[in-house]
Formats: C-alpha cells, sequence, structure tokens
C-alpha cells in the first residue's frame, strides 16, 4: 500500500510540474491601444521601437512599407494576399507581452465597404533583425482560408486572462433576405496566439 502511494504521489508531482511547466512556456498579452488605419489622406504612422524612430509608409500603389524615419532604412513591406492592392487599408497597432515585457506590431489590411480581409501580420525584432512572426500563412496553417471573404479581429486581454484571441468571421444573407443591411455573420474560425517563451516565437492553438 505505501508503495503505490508513493507511485501515486510521484505520479502527481510529475503531472504538477508538466502543468507549470507549460503554463510557464505562454506569457500572456496586456490590453492594447487604438490601431491607426492608414488610407486615403492617412499614409504615414511615426512610431518609436526599441529606441529608435521608425515609420510605416501607405504608398500610392497600395503596398505598406516599415522603414527608419529618416528613410536610410527599409526593413519590411506588406502587400496585399489576393493579387491587388487596389482599395487596400491597414491598421496598425502596438501590442504588449507581460513578463517579460515585449512589444510588437499587429497589422491588419482589408479593402472595401465591408471591409474584407486581405493581410494580417504580427511583427518585431529577433536577434535586432525585424521578422514576421505571424502572416496569413501562419493563420492557414490552423484552418484559416486565405482569398475566400473573411474578417479578422482581435482582442487581447478583454477578459483579464491576458489571452489573446483572434476571430475569422464571414457575412452571409439568412434566408428571405434582400437587403444589404439584412446580412448577417457566422464565425468561421478562433484561434488563441500566445507568446512561447521557450522556442521564442509566436504559438497558436485553435479554439473552434
Amino acid at each position: 500500500m505505501k508503495k503505490i502511494l508513493t507511485v501515486c504521489f510521484l505520479l502527481l508531482a510529475c503531472i504538477f510540474a508538466i502543468s507549470s511547466t507549460s503554463s510557464a512556456q505562454e506569457t500572456g498579452f496586456l490590453t492594447p491601444g487604438e490601431s491607426t488605419f492608414l488610407y486615403m489622406d492617412t499614409r504615414v504612422l511615426n512610431e518609436t521601437y526599441d529606441n529608435e524612430a521608425i515609420k510605416f509608409v501607405l504608398q500610392r500603389d497600395g503596398i505598406l512599407r516599415l522603414m527608419s524615419r529618416n528613410g536610410a532604412h527599409d526593413y519590411l513591406s506588406f502587400t496585399g494576399y489576393d493579387d491587388t492592392n487596389a482599395g487596400i487599408g491597414y491598421k496598425i497597432r502596438k501590442i504588449y507581452t507581460m513578463f517579460p515585457s515585449m512589444q510588437f506590431f499587429e497589422i491588419i489590411a482589408d479593402r472595401g465597404a465591408h471591409a474584407k480581409n486581405c493581410g494580417y501580420w504580427i511583427i518585431g525584432k529577433k536577434d535586432g533583425q525585424w521578422v514576421t512572426y505571424v502572416s496569413l500563412d501562419s493563420l492557414a496553417a490552423m484552418g484559416y482560408t486565405p482569398g475566400e471573404w473573411h474578417q479578422i479581429s482581435t482582442a487581447q486581454n478583454s477578459d483579464a486572462t491576458g489571452r489573446f484571441i483572434l476571430t475569422s468571421r464571414h457575412e452571409y444573407m439568412p434566408p428571405g433576405a434582400q437587403y444589404g443591411y439584412q446580412r448577417q455573420f457566422a464565425v468561421d474560425l478562433q484561434l488563441q496566439l500566445f507568446w512561447d517563451q521557450n522556442a521564442q516565437w509566436f504559438g497558436i492553438r485553435r479554439l473552434r
């Protein structure tokens, strides 16, 4: 009996250790500020990151560029995933992790009156270089279907748990509807994004 209790205790200890380790790998997110929408008349967003003055510039051809404030360095560019940049706009905001404290930029691209998604990125620095941590390719690996009609929205720490939730939804006309204002929306994918401290990269898990 004593041996059985000892084995049970060791198993419980292992389970607790694994659970604690798994939990410790994930870093939650703080509530972010408002996004800046680059489109039409608003085409430049000045920011500071890692003690460097930088700017996002929406060009006339619809390509978004990240560069140093003085224009001497061109770091990253962003373009629509559906082979056209006509009418594209970009929502940009800083997002923040907790413990450790880190900063990233989230960029959501859409077009048209109904804001059809045509791009998603999370970017930041790794080993001193700008990198893309999450893109539509990352979401596609979890079930997202680029090129089809979706809207993407995200919520960070909205329930005070530090969770970062990405929701994709599509619009549809219910039976009997005749006018655009009667359209409704249905969630087609929901993901949780998190910072994996062990991998030093973003992790993604599917919620629905």
